[in-house]
């Protein structure tokens, strides 16, 4: 099962390396990926929704001082002394993607700046990231479910491991009603 967002971050139910049952892993492009237990995909999915409020909020004080006729330069002075007295994102729990809320000057709106380490990969409203976060606990659900699936298919059913393997793979293929 994949979850394909926006700037190439994507989530997906994938073998892991024992090769008989299925994780939760976060790819980043080919080559960098991150694998999370249960509670390593909690604490990553809190902090995309907190990052994600943070932005909109930032977002919601500038649009509020604005409308009382406060130059735009002292609303952004003002959500960046709030930003100065909030505790900071907790990096350590999306890393190695990393998000930085901002709040657009041409539209007004939130959004999150996304890093994979040093390097801005791209940027996310916050809905889009609030999907990526619920893609996360989507394919967590999904995993331990891939892994019955494939001992099903491999005990009962009598399947050979790469067939089992192909099958859960083309699962996906068939859930919302597809095909």
């Amino acid at each position: 099962m994949t979850d394909q967002t926006r700037d190439a971050i994507w989530v997906q139910s994938d073998l892991s390396a024992d090769g008989t049952t299925y994780v939760t892993a976060i790819h980043y492009d080919q080559d960098k990926s991150r694998i999370l237990d249960a509670k390593t995909a909690y604490a990553y999915v809190a902090e995309i929704f907190r990052a994600s409020v943070h932005a909109e909020h930032d977002a919601a004080v500038i649009r509020q001082l604005r409308a009382t006729g406060m130059p735009v330069e002292l609303a952004a002075r003002a959500v960046a002394d709030l930003r100065a007295d909030r505790p900071p994102l907790d990096d350590a729990a999306t890393a190695p993607l990393r998000l930085v809320p901002g709040v657009s000057q041409k539209t007004g709106n939130g959004f999150l700046a996304t890093y994979v380490g040093n390097r801005q990969v791209g940027q996310w409203d916050p809905d889009d990231a609030r999907d990526h976060a619920t893609g996360v606990l989507s394919v967590m659900a999904a995993a331990d479910l891939d892994s019955a699936y494939r001992r099903y298919l491999v005990g009962p059913v009598g399947l050979a491991p790469g067939e089992a393997l192909a099958a859960v793979s083309g699962l996906a293929d068939h859930i919302g009603g597809r095909q």
